[in-house]
């Protein structure tokens, strides 16, 4: 009788899921595996909001100085248990056990940023992390190692996989690395609203929607360090472009780390860099954008101009135009496919003969585009974040 009671008990138990978020960009990531919790009453969720490390000048990340990137603000409304994990004033952060997770979610898989208490290492001794990468896998050249350390990987209990070319690059690595970790091809989360805005249109851009203008985002990398960043060899040219043509609506959308690295690295130090926005909130049709949404901004644009960055992949989904700034082959296999589909370009004339082409609307890649979506994504039908969740349940239930 006591045991049958015992497991009753177990199996109405909610199952705590904590999620540990610095970064409201990335929040995409995450956002359907929190929505589907969210609606299953067998679930109790939390989100910790934190701060991270802060890139500082000659000490990098080598000290205690944490930053908010506008977590607190950003989730403190959203409709489960809410914690702000840091206390500013006396510098102490909450305690993660307290909240008995069962399952635990980290944004991104960057031990360094977070203190020593909020690392895998000791997290992992008390609950199970779950990852599901912050982005889409799309940079070769060793961005698989940077994107997936190991000492968090080592930690992890479950990695969750994006596509077959994913789960390839991620398996190889694992195994490389002598790693056991569970790995389920789900789709990536972030693909899971999509259908839902095709036809938005969005408020972030500087003129009203019109035949005659064309909606332009520039996302260049945001570190110079890997040799495939065009942020100093563009930044001058797009914002005079923009000035020189009222009908170029132009978003500068740059990485949440882009100044602060280019400050700390002294490539654009504080000063100038003031100067360079100024140039943009002096200018009727061009803007600096550092909404923590984008999505509605994308899918409401006409082109992209861009370096590589795992952001791309989701703008092809948009089947809306990409002119790519190549300097160096870094692509997986995945995205050199994708890359059939871009227009690249590798100067400044190159540029500029792009985009006037595509302000006049010639876009002979766009069928290109449509197969290469076709053959080359997995959009999961019964949705990423909904397998997560259910993942979860069966999991738990097998261990109770």
């Amino acid at each position: 009788m006591f045991n049958k009671l015992f497991s009753f008990l177990f199996k109405t138990k909610k199952i705590n899921v904590v999620f540990v978020c610095h970064r409201p960009n990335v929040w995409g990531s995450l956002k359907s595996i929190y929505e589907e919790c969210i609606k299953d009453d067998r679930f109790n969720v939390s989100i910790v909001a934190i701060p991270c490390k802060k890139q500082l000048p000659k000490l990098g990340l080598s000290h205690k100085v944490y930053e908010s990137e506008g977590a607190e603000e950003f989730y403190k409304n959203f409709s489960c248990n809410v914690i702000n994990g840091y206390d500013y004033q006396k510098g102490k952060w909450f305690n993660l056990k307290k909240l008995k997770p069962d399952y635990l979610f980290f944004q991104t898989p960057y031990n360094v940023i977070r203190p020593h208490k909020y690392s895998s290492e000791i997290v992992s001794k008390y609950t199970k992390i779950l990852y599901v990468h912050y982005a889409a896998d799309f940079i070769g050249a060793g961005i698989l190692e940077e994107t997936n350390p190991i000492d968090y990987m080592k930690d992890i209990y479950t990695i969750f996989l994006q596509d077959k070319s994913h789960e390839k690059l991620v398996k190889e690595y694992l195994r490389s690395n002598n790693l056991n970790i569970k790995t389920v091809l789900t789709g990536f989360p972030r693909y899971d609203e999509l259908d839902s805005l095709k036809g938005i249109d969005s408020k972030n851009w500087n003129l009203p929607r019109n035949k005659n203008v064309k909606r332009v985002i520039w996302t260049p990398r945001w570190t110079t360090n890997e040799g495939n960043c065009n942020f100093f060899e563009y930044k001058d040219f797009l914002i005079e472009y923009a000035k020189k043509h009222s009908n170029f609506d132009f978003i500068f959308r740059p990485h949440p780390q882009a100044f602060l690295e280019w400050n700390a690295t002294g490539e654009l130090p504080k000063a100038e860099a003031e100067k360079y926005k100024k140039e943009y909130s002096d200018c009727n049709n061009a803007k600096i954008d550092n909404q923590k949404e984008y999505l509605t901004t994308f899918y409401s644009s006409d082109f992209m101009i861009t370096d590589i960055s795992s952001i791309v992949a989701e703008y092809f989904l948009t089947g809306k135009p990409i002119i790519y700034c190549h300097k160096k082959d870094c692509f997986n296999d995945f995205s050199r496919k994708i890359s059939e589909g871009f227009y690249w370009v590798r100067n400044q004339k190159e540029l500029e003969e792009r985009i006037n082409d595509l302000m006049a609307g010639n876009d002979p890649l766009a069928e290109v585009r449509k197969k290469l979506i076709k053959d080359n994504f997995y959009i999961n039908p019964k949705k990423a974040g909904k397998q997560i969740k259910d993942y979860m349940l069966e999991d738990f239930n097998a261990k109770n």
